[in-house]
């Protein structure tokens, strides 16, 4: 499933503080289908073809280029709020120096065939399904694609909401989906370049004038 996403002629547009923000390319090097089976039905929100050229901005940091984002955005409804989220991304993870590669994320739909509970793990048809609220089979859930080494896991856009009697932890997806033979390293790069993708928006970085709220926090 994973596939080639390159950046291509990026040009200055600003440099506010310590980053760049650049005109860049995204290409498609694959095309991304729906996932159907016997557990869950997810779709990319956009038919984005192999081949297909994305205008984008991408984010230069210290270290080069951070982050590619897809001007073109989708609008998912989370709660009571409607979020703008870019189609597909890049993201530079901490694999980034043994790989080379960006880790793409690809916004899309997510549907369960049953009901899951809160606090559940699912082990079916070669998948780990795991939920932080109850969560009814049918239910269109906002949600990312993470694909790396050919490699995917499916996160919902929405965040759990932080434990008042613990200590604060990195955020985490109210739904996770992942393969059953990834590692936990696996899972710690795709959580990653989950969290810059949210990130993105919380910034601004599509619509620098009109900031968004945190993804997912009704």
């Amino acid at each position: 499933m994973a596939g080639a996403a390159d950046a291509q002629a990026p040009s200055p547009i600003s440099r506010p503080g310590e980053r760049a923000f650049i005109d860049a390319q995204i290409t498609m090097g694959v095309h991304y289908p729906p996932i159907s089976n016997a557990t869950f039905v997810s779709m990319p929100v956009a038919r984005i073809r192999k081949g297909a050229v994305l205008p984008s901005r991408a984010v230069i940091g210290k270290l080069g280029m951070d982050r590619m984002l897809s001007l073109r955005q989708f609008d998912f409804a989370i709660g009571t709020r409607t979020i703008q989220y870019p189609v597909v991304g890049l993201m530079r993870c901490s694999n980034f120096s043994d790989t080379g590669a960006f880790v793409k994320v690809i916004a899309s739909k997510t549907a369960l065939r049953a009901d899951v509970k809160a606090g559940t793990a699912v082990h079916t048809g070669g998948y780990i399904i795991e939920s932080r609220r109850d969560i009814a089979a049918r239910q269109t859930i906002p949600s990312v694609r993470v694909i790396f080494a050919e490699k995917y896991f499916i996160f919902s856009i929405e965040e759990a909401p932080a434990n008042a009697m613990k200590p604060p932890t990195a955020p985490q997806p109210v739904l996770a989906i992942a393969q059953e033979q990834s590692s936990v390293r696996d899972r710690e790069i795709a959580l990653e370049a989950w969290r810059l993708s949210n990130a993105s928006v919380r910034e601004g970085i599509l619509q620098p004038s009109a900031p968004q709220g945190a993804p997912g926090t009704p």
